[in-house]
């Protein structure tokens, strides 16, 4: 039997590419997916980033022609062999040779709409071209919504494409890649089939399309599946997925645990396990030193590792800034995204240099370095579909402390004293004093090292690798695509 064949579509893939978490799921998913045997590819546009320049690259297709609008747009197709994937590049300077991924701090790019249209029909021509038969297409977020949009309409003449079937995860649903209506044009579409299909809110919405023409529909928990349906963080697309319920599943992402580990880890300062925790307490030392604060190194270190935006929750931080710094307590942020808020981080670290470290930055070794460091990990998101954060911290014998949405609820189970059980804490109302209050808790069990020992410990015994949920990928795949033989009559 031959080998099902996937290529993963994404706007970003960890290392070459990275604004959030998308970043991670891509890069690590495919990984996983070829350890179950699948023969896996990904695509994605070729930025200005020095991790992709020092790749070793293959031109396999030259001035392909891209229809966009009433007009073709050439690009060169690379390929490059990275681990056990094949990796493809879209390359076209005037769309993707720049410094960020959707734009700038100052907002996106404003030609976003003809940047990523055109990067989902490159995508497909590329494989029209060359031939290139895949079993499923898996899609990630907005950015590449409109593959299975055409695949139904454009595309659909194609014998290549009668048998693929696609998948579209919703890493975040707040983003929908909205623009104006005359954006429309840049697909060749039929315009009243667009203005049914595609238009909400009165603008040409990538997402929507893709959510209604996907063949299967995922995202990260079942938990913000039920919040979804409930209306909340819905984004106005509940009905749509509730039209969509039979096809729509959540799965929680995972993260690579060779990548992802305390006892080889080569970014921080000492290797530690469960089984001997003692050099994590180095890591600290190591992280107070590198953040410039003013601490014992046995006050509670709190660490945060964010892309802000008004959904992941610090204004609740902001709000209770004052009483925390009271208490023997420091925090480090590597943090960057929203301008406020980035504005507000350094203007608590300016009011408590000694107790309050900033970095803004997206950086690999720190990151590592937080999250090896730090006695708790804060995630006080407003919303979360799954997270990665609380998996790191787990891993690193970092204890998450959370509020209680999405795939956070799901993945963190609060510490039971009792029992001894439980690998973090929670809290459920979106209040900085609820946020207080669980902070206030954990510090408490912090100070009786035994019990603290024990919730690390817990965490770190947690087995949150990609193993299983690209198992739940497979089935989802194998799903879609029997699923695509009785719309195919066979």
């Amino acid at each position: 039997m031959s080998k099902l064949k996937v290529l993963i579509v994404s706007p970003e893939v960890d290392p070459y590419a990275k604004s959030g978490q998308l970043a991670d799921v891509a890069g690590s998913l495919s990984k996983a997916l070829a350890d179950l045997n699948l023969d896996v590819h990904i695509i994605m546009p070729k930025y200005r980033n020095p991790e992709i320049e020092a790749l070793t690259m293959e031109l396999i297709t030259s001035k392909l022609e891209v229809p966009l609008g009433r007009k073709k747009v050439s690009t060169n197709i690379y390929r490059s062999e990275v681990e056990k994937n094949t990796l493809f590049f879209v390359d076209n300077p005037k769309y993707f040779y720049r410094d960020y991924i959707y734009g700038t701090s100052k907002g996106d790019y404003i030609d976003n709409d003809e940047r990523f249209v055109f990067f989902n029909r490159a995508v497909l021509e590329f494989l029209l071209k060359t031939r290139r038969k895949f079993n499923v297409i898996h899609c990630h977020n907005w950015a590449t919504a409109l593959i299975p949009v055409f695949l139904k309409t454009i595309y659909s003449k194609f014998e290549l494409f009668k048998k693929t079937a696609t998948i579209l995860t919703l890493h975040n649903l707040a983003y929908q890649g909205e623009f104006p209506p005359e954006s429309l044009f840049l697909t060749e579409l039929n315009w009243n089939f667009l203005v049914k299909n595609s238009v909400f809110n009165g603008k040409f919405n990538f997402l929507k399309a893709g959510l209604l023409y996907a063949d299967v529909l995922t995202t990260g928990s079942k938990r913000h599946i039920e919040e979804i349906e409930g209306g909340e963080f819905d984004f106005g697309l509940k009905e749509i997925l509730r039209k969509r319920k039979d096809s729509f599943f959540g799965i929680i992402n995972g993260i690579d645990y060779e990548v992802w580990n305390p006892e080889h880890d080569r970014h921080i300062e000492a290797n530690y396990s469960k089984d001997d925790l003692e050099p994590k307490k180095i890591c600290k030392e190591d992280l107070i030193k590198e953040f410039n604060l003013k601490i014992k190194k046995d006050d509670f270190l709190i660490g945060i590792v964010s892309y802000l935006t008004i959904y992941k929750g610090f204004e609740l931080l902001f709000e209770i800034i004052d009483e925390l710094v009271k208490m023997d307590i420091g925090i480090v942020a590597l943090v960057k995204g929203d301008d406020e808020l980035e504005r507000n981080f350094m203007k608590m670290h300016r009011k408590y240099p000694e107790k309050i470290g900033v970095k803004l930055a997206i950086d690999t070794t720190l990151s590592h370095k937080v999250i090896a460091g730090s006695d708790i990990l804060l995630i006080p998101s407003k919303y979360e579909p799954c997270g990665l954060n609380q998996f790191y911290g787990f891993r690193y014998g970092t204890v998450p402390v959370v509020r209680a949405t999405g795939g956070l609820d799901e993945t963190v189970e609060e510490f039971n004293p009792e029992k001894l059980t439980g690998s973090g804490f929670k809290f459920r109302e979106f209040k900085s004093r609820e946020l207080f209050n669980v902070i206030k808790r954990a510090l408490d069990y912090y100070r009786k090292p035994d019990i603290w020992t024990r919730i690390m410990i817990n965490g770190m015994e947690k087995d949150f690798s990609w193993k299983n949920s690209a198992r739940e990928y497979l089935r989802i795949y194998q799903l879609a695509l029997k699923r695509k033989e009785v719309k195919n009559g066979n």
